[in-house]
C-alpha cells in the first residue's frame, strides 16, 4: 500500500475528452468508429500541461495502446515525433493509414479505383459478379460465425469482390480503400455491437455496400484535400505494451494512452469481423487475443506473482488478478521508456466485476509509486453510473498522471 495518500482531484472539464464523441465530427480522426477511443483534445491538454511544444526539438510522444491512432495523429498535427504500439493488427493498420502523407496523385488514383470497380459492378447488376470473379477468388472466414449469416448476399459478394480488387493497389491507395471498406462493415451487416458481444439482428436494415463505400471514400478524400499535416510520420508498431520492445530506454518525453478497461470485453471479438477481413484469416482473431492485456475472462490465468496492491480479491476473481498483473508489467515498461522528470497520462476507468467495485485508478496509482514513479496523482475526469442489477454503482473515469 502507498505510504502517503495518493493525490486525487477532479476536473470534469475533461469528461468529453475521455470519449470518442468529439472525434465523430473530426476529419481523419473519424475514419473508423472506435467507441473505446478518447478524443484528440485529451492529447492536446496533456501536451499543453507538460509544455511540450516549448521543447519541440527532439521531443518524442508515445502511446503503447495506440488504438486508432489519436495520440500519434495529434502529435503529427503539432509537428512532434511520435511512436505508437498496439497488439492488434487492426489498430496498427488504422493508425498507419490515418497518419500517412498522401499526394494529389494518391487521391486521384483512389477516385479512379472507385470509378473503375463500380463500372465493373454496373455490368454485373445481378451482383453475382460472374465476370469479375476468378476460380481462386478471396473467401472471407470469421472465427465466431460465417459472414454469410450476418451479411446479405448482395453485400457480401461486393465486399469480397472489393477486398480482392484492393489487393492489386499500392500500399497508400490500397490502405485508404481497405480502411473505407472495414469502416462500413457494421452498417452493411446485420451485426449489432452490444457491449462486449456481437449479435445478429434480423430486423436491422443493412445499407447497400455500393452506397456506403462510395460515401465513405468521398468523405475520406475530401478530408485529405482539406487537411495538410506537415509533421513527421509517426512510427507504428505491432507490439505488446507489456514488453514495449520497439521503444528504447529513457527515450520518451510524454505518454498519453488508455489501456483496455477492466470490463470483461474482448476487443478481438468485438472488432473481429473487421480484423478477419483485414487479415483474410479466421485465425487472426485467436492470435491477436493471446497478445492482448487480459481485461476479459480468459483460459490463460498464469500469474507469477500477484501485485500486492490487489489483495486477495485477485485470487478470488481471476480476471482482476490477471488484469493487474498485466498492468504491472505495462507500468514497468512505461517507467523504463520515459525520460527522467517526464510523465505518462494514463486514462482508465473504475469497474464493477461480479458486483465487486474495483478502484482501478487507485490500485494502479499505488502500483506506480511502488514501481518508482516519483509523483503520482489521479485526476477524475468523469463520473458514471454502472447498472449492476439490482442496484447502480457510481464509478469514475480518471487520468493517472505518473511522473518519473
Amino acid at each position: 500500500m502507498s505510504i502517503t495518500p495518493i493525490k486525487i482531484s477532479e476536473n470534469l472539464f475533461l469528461a468529453p475528452f475521455v470519449t470518442f464523441e468529439i472525434s465523430k465530427t473530426k476529419a481523419i480522426y473519424n475514419w473508423f468508429y472506435y467507441k473505446e477511443a478518447f478524443s484528440p483534445e485529451l492529447v492536446e491538454w496533456a501536451i499543453t500541461r507538460e509544455k511540450i511544444t516549448e521543447q519541440k526539438e527532439n521531443v518524442l510522444i508515445a502511446d503503447p495502446f495506440c488504438g486508432i491512432g489519436t495520440t500519434v495523429l495529434r502529435a503529427k498535427v503539432q509537428g512532434l515525433k511520435a511512436i505508437g504500439l498496439d497488439a492488434s493488427p487492426l489498430a496498427v493498420f488504422i493508425s498507419q493509414v490515418k497518419t500517412r502523407d498522401y499526394s494529389k496523385d494518391d487521391i486521384s488514383n483512389a477516385r479512379q479505383f472507385v470509378e473503375k470497380v463500380f463500372e465493373k459492378l454496373q455490368k454485373n447488376r445481378n451482383n453475382e459478379l460472374k465476370e469479375t470473379k476468378g476460380e481462386n477468388r478471396f473467401k472471407w472466414h470469421f472465427e465466431l460465425f460465417d459472414p454469410r449469416a450476418c451479411i446479405p448476399k448482395s453485400n457480401l459478394n461486393i465486399i469480397e469482390y472489393l477486398r480482392e480488387e484492393i489487393e492489386n493497389l499500392d500500399e497508400k491507395v490500397g490502405g485508404l480503400m481497405l480502411l473505407a471498406l472495414l469502416s462500413i462493415l457494421p452498417q452493411c451487416s446485420l451485426i449489432v455491437k452490444d457491449g462486449g458481444v456481437l449479435k445478429i439482428d434480423r430486423s436491422k436494415r443493412a445499407i447497400p455496400v455500393k452506397d456506403a463505400f462510395r460515401k465513405k471514400v468521398k468523405n475520406m478524400l475530401t478530408d485529405l484535400e482539406g487537411n495538410s499535416f506537415s509533421g513527421s510520420k509517426p512510427e507504428i508498431h505491432l507490439d505488446d505494451a507489456r514488453i514495449c520492445q520497439s521503444i528504447k530506454d529513457e527515450s520518451v518525453d510524454l505518454i498519453v494512452t488508455s489501456p483496455p478497461y477492466l470490463n470483461n470485453i474482448d476487443y478481438s471479438k468485438v472488432y473481429g469481423l473487421e480484423l478477419s477481413l483485414l487479415g483474410m484469416s479466421k485465425e487472426i482473431t485467436k492470435e491477436t487475443r493471446t497478445q492482448m492485456v487480459r481485461s476479459f475472462i480468459t483460459l490463460d490465468k498464469k500469474i507469477e506473482k500477484m501485485p500486492p496492491e490487489v489483495g486477495e480479491i485477485g485470487e478470488k476473481i481471476p480476471i482482476i488478478g490477471t488484469y493487474f498483473y498485466d498492468m504491472e508489467l505495462t507500468l514497468k515498461q512505461i517507467h523504463r521508456i520515459l525520460k527522467p522528470g517526464k510523465a505518462c497520462y494514463f486514462n482508465v476507468a473504475n469497474s464493477v466485476i461480479y458486483e465487486t467495485h474495483v478502484l482501478v485508478d487507485e490500485v494502479l496509482a499505488e502500483m506506480a509509486e511502488r514501481i518508482g514513479f516519483k509523483e503520482v496523482e489521479i485526476i477524475v475526469a468523469a463520473n458514471r453510473l454502472a447498472d449492476v442489477k439490482p442496484k447502480k454503482i457510481n464509478v469514475r473515469e480518471s487520468i493517472i498522471v505518473m511522473r518519473k
